[in-house]
């Protein structure tokens, strides 16, 4: 599998982890709003729900290249129109950034699937690539947030250029030198009868693993959601800090990603899968568990958090590669898409409950609880 394809990776994933910094930065700084910041992030989420479906069958259906330009097209539209709107209220600003971060969101997944997809039909070392894509996945945590801890000062419009242009050359990739013909197709079952809609979600739900993923990747999500849409606030009123401190959590958090990745792939080599998970788990609920208890420092906060992100490379890495082995290749992303439905679905809900909350940042912490409890 040749390394053009992580270089793209890259690029996209870094866009993203710039748009995933900017979106609830600006929104807090423009609105000073909890339930604003909630709102945009359960718009982010909500119109991915009901497209991911579709992403995955049509991945399978017409083929990895045109969704990927469409989805790039797509994203890069999204940011010129935030960056040419003049807004005029605070709920303007909140659906604007919402609705934009559900392109951001949707491409993100199409991205990952994708990947995987690619990666299951071309890949001699499936284990390595998966992690790799990982790696691609922090990496764009790292340098997406760190640029814009580094210009914001200038202006957000200023920086949406740099996603535009990102997308712009992993579009470019896909439509003139994607190279289809490396695939290899002949291990793809043709035989197999295809997986109606209604009867995959039996699939999912009949196999213990995959259905223990959706549970792992819940509790996940859910923590997460928590900390990307509430982040500044947390910061701004518990911690008295300016709110661009947020993108060193995405930042420190990436790096440790990063680690994680290499870790995984020492660990790998003597430990079994059961056993990774085992300490992923644990990993994430003590980590996860010390950062809501100890509220008022950022240090604790953000090396806390970054801990419990290896323990996510560890079951994200372990439980993508089961997906895999277990999932017949010519549905692996339709059914993929299906399960990562199920495992973001808490994310909307998470955006709703903050924006009909009162604004304390108790219900942020009680909510913490409930995703570890997971």
């Amino acid at each position: 599998m040749r390394i053009i394809f992580f270089y793209m990776l890259f690029f996209v994933l870094t866009a993203d982890g710039l748009m995933v910094f900017l979106t609830p930065v600006i929104v807090y700084q423009l609105t000073t709003s909890i339930e604003y910041s909630g709102l945009t992030y359960a718009l982010w989420w909500l119109p991915r729900l009901f497209l991911i479906p579709l992403i995955g069958k049509y991945i399978d259906g017409l083929g990895i290249r045109p969704i990927a330009v469409v989805s790039d097209a797509c994203k890069i539209v999204g940011c010129l129109f935030l960056l040419l709107t003049h807004f005029t209220s605070d709920l303007m600003i909140a659906i604007s950034f919402g609705l934009i971060g559900s392109l951001i969101s949707i491409g993100n997944s199409q991205t990952l699937i994708s990947y995987e997809k690619i990666i299951a039909l071309i890949s001699h070392h499936k284990e390595h690539h998966i992690n790799l894509m990982s790696r691609m996945d922090f990496l764009g945590m790292v340098i997406g947030p760190l640029l814009g801890i580094v210009l914001i000062d200038f202006g957000y419009k200023y920086l949406l250029v740099i996603p535009c242009l990102f997308y712009f050359i992993n579009a470019i990739f896909f439509l003139f030198f994607y190279a289809r013909k490396e695939i290899n197709t002949e291990n793809i079952n043709n035989s197999e009868e295809k997986i109606f809609f209604t009867k995959k979600f039996i699939y999912i739900f009949s196999s213990p693993i995959l259905l223990f993923s959706v549970f792992i990747a819940i509790g996940n999500n859910m923590f997460d959601g928590l900390i990307e849409s509430s982040g500044t606030a947390l910061i701004d009123q518990v911690m008295n800090l300016p709110i661009k401190y947020y993108g060193f959590i995405d930042i420190v958090a990436g790096i440790f990603g990063v680690l994680g990745t290499y870790l995984y792939s020492y660990l790998n080599q003597y430990t079994s899968r059961v056993w990774l998970t085992i300490i992923s788990i644990a990993t994430i609920t003590i980590s996860s568990s010390l950062l809501v208890f100890f509220q008022s420092s950022i240090i604790i906060f953000i090396i806390c958090y970054a801990v419990s992100i290896i323990g996510k490379v560890f079951s994200g890495n372990v439980l993508r590669i089961l997906r895999m082995e277990i999932i017949p290749i010519n549905q692996l992303a339709s059914i993929s898409s299906l399960i990562i439905l199920l495992n973001q679905m808490i994310l909307p809900i998470v955006g709703g409950l903050l924006f009909f909350s009162t604004g304390e940042v108790t219900t942020i912490y009680t909510l913490m609880v409930i995703a570890i409890g997971i």
